[in-house]
């Protein structure tokens, strides 16, 4: 694995560290996650082995949104408690690689972001402090650790694309201390976060926590398909097993599918990930699971492959209570079955993955207690038995297929029996961030969905096909609207 160079050119402060040659496609190492394979890993890097005094690693701290994965900050590992008093933003010289060429956050079909041989771009950090993990404190301020957290500036718009490979690099500009007094003095070395054994060391916050790479099968039918899982922190607590949980299945887009794999599903878009976030989770407790196809499942033909029912048939699996698959050596998982209220299962999707929504929303009626759909279509004909259930479609004005397709749905469902809420009136983009400050743009939306439409059809001014997989997911009056749905 190519590592950073050792050479370094300071000037005015800041580390501009060479990056010799390519970066061979990445190879996701075995992480410290619920799963055998996590998506980001922060155990295997470079110079890994026995402690010695000092520097023992660095992990890219990133979090996916809207436009992808990006990296919010450094985590640098010492070998024991740092003291955070003589720490200052002076005090490392931090860079992030740029992604490749061509990369296009959600496509991972496209060149691999890491593929690359741009130099790491200086960064500036806008604090530090210490922590006893890889991760960010909300707070910005310190906590007794052996991380030293150098944390980037961000975007309030979660929408933008990234631009980041999950590569990053640190010098040590200025003597560190540790909290039994040791001095670590400045050294000119270069860090970076690229493992040895074929893998970066990432932290990602929200993502880490879920169980990649299980198998739901059918022998009979000699039929599997491959899937991510999250399982909520109250079932891996003593007696989580004795509580039923709501179930979201969440399906992502046809750009995750050929060469996608299970981690890009989670982090090339907040399609599924954005529901396991520990905010989101506090706020509506559940178990999530994300199929990773081999193929496109549905196509503009109207057309779709065996993956859609076998997706139908996970959820089945799920709900049959019988689930016990989590990761064996984990004791707080291993042997525990998973028990799924049925009046509380759901199903949301982005472009493919709302096309497959719609689909099993109108082939299962009886199994849905809602569905939140972005950016999806299907034949009118196809969806009359969505006139009895609960669905909160959202698409962008300038979306020239989910929009005009729904729109022709909206008679059908009226004249099946249907309450469709189509209001004239495009909501405003520009209100869904910051995504913490949504004020205006909750009571817009719960004034639509208080009318009492089983069915509420919202337009976004402006916004395209891959703006709405971007942006909808953060609307928190949609997510909210649908946990309060219950199957009678």
């Amino acid at each position: 694995m190519t590592d950073f160079s050792r050479r370094s050119i300071l000037s005015g402060g800041i580390a501009l560290v060479a990056f010799a040659g390519g970066v061979p496609r990445l190879v996701r190492a075995q992480g410290t996650g619920g799963g055998f394979t996590a998506a980001s890993s922060a155990l295997d890097g470079p110079d890994a082995g026995p402690k010695t005094p000092g520097i023992q690693r660095i992990v890219a701290v990133c979090e996916v949104t809207g436009g992808g994965e990006k990296v919010y900050g450094i985590a640098i590992e010492y070998d024991i408690e740092i003291d955070p008093t003589d720490l200052g933003l002076d005090s490392f010289a931090t860079s992030v690689v740029p992604a490749a060429a061509g990369y296009f956050p959600g496509m991972p079909s496209g060149p691999d972001k890491n593929a690359t041989t741009e130099p790491p771009a200086p960064r500036a950090p806008m604090a530090i402090y210490t922590n006893n993990e890889p991760a960010l404190r909300s707070d910005k301020s310190s906590a007794l650790g052996s991380f030293v957290i150098v944390e980037f500036a961000h975007d309030t718009d979660l929408s933008i694309p990234t631009a980041d490979s999950n590569m990053v690099a640190i010098i040590q500009l200025r003597d560190v201390r540790t909290t039994t007094g040791t001095t670590y003095v400045a050294d000119p070395k270069s860090w970076s976060n690229i493992g040895q054994r074929g893998g970066n060391n990432v932290a990602i916050r929200g993502v880490d926590d879920w169980e990649q790479n299980h198998w739901w099968r059918d022998d009979d039918r000699a039929a599997w398909l491959e899937y991510s899982i999250y399982l909520p922190k109250s079932f891996l607590a003593p007696g989580g097993e004795e509580k039923s949980y709501p179930l979201l299945l969440a399906v992502t887009h046809s750009g995750t599918s050929y060469d996608g794999t299970c981690a890009e599903t989670l982090t090339e878009t907040v399609i599924a990930s954005i529901w396991g976030m520990p905010e989101e989770q506090a706020r509506h407790e559940c178990v999530i699971i994300t199929p990773r196809y081999e193929r496109t499942t549905m196509n503009d033909y109207w057309e779709h492959t065996a993956d859609v029912e076998n997706t139908y048939r996970l959820v089945q699996s799920l709900m049959s209570n019988t689930w016990n698959y989590g990761n064996p050596n984990l004791p707080d998982r291993a042997g525990k079955v998973l028990k799924i209220d049925p009046a509380r299962v759901y199903c949301t999707g982005w472009s493919m993955g709302a096309m497959t929504t719609l689909w099993l929303l109108a082939k299962h009626p009886d199994t849905f207690a809602g569905g939140l759909v972005i950016a999806g279509q299907q034949r009118p004909q196809d969806m009359v038995t969505l006139a009895d259930q609960n669905v909160l479609i959202i698409t962008g004005s300038d979306d020239n297929k989910a929009t005009p397709w729904n729109e022709k749905c909206v008679p059908v469902w009226r004249e099946a029996g249907a309450k469709v809420t189509r209001p004239d009136t495009l909501l405003n983009p520009a209100l869904i961030f910051p995504a913490d400050d949504q004020k205006e743009l909750t009571a817009q939306i719960n004034g639509y969905l208080d009318e009492g439409g089983n069915i509420t059809f919202l337009t976004f001014k402006g916004v395209d096909h891959m703006g709405s997989a971007r942006k909808f997911f953060y609307i928190t009056a949609a997510r909210d609207w649908l946990f309060r749905q219950v199957k009678a």
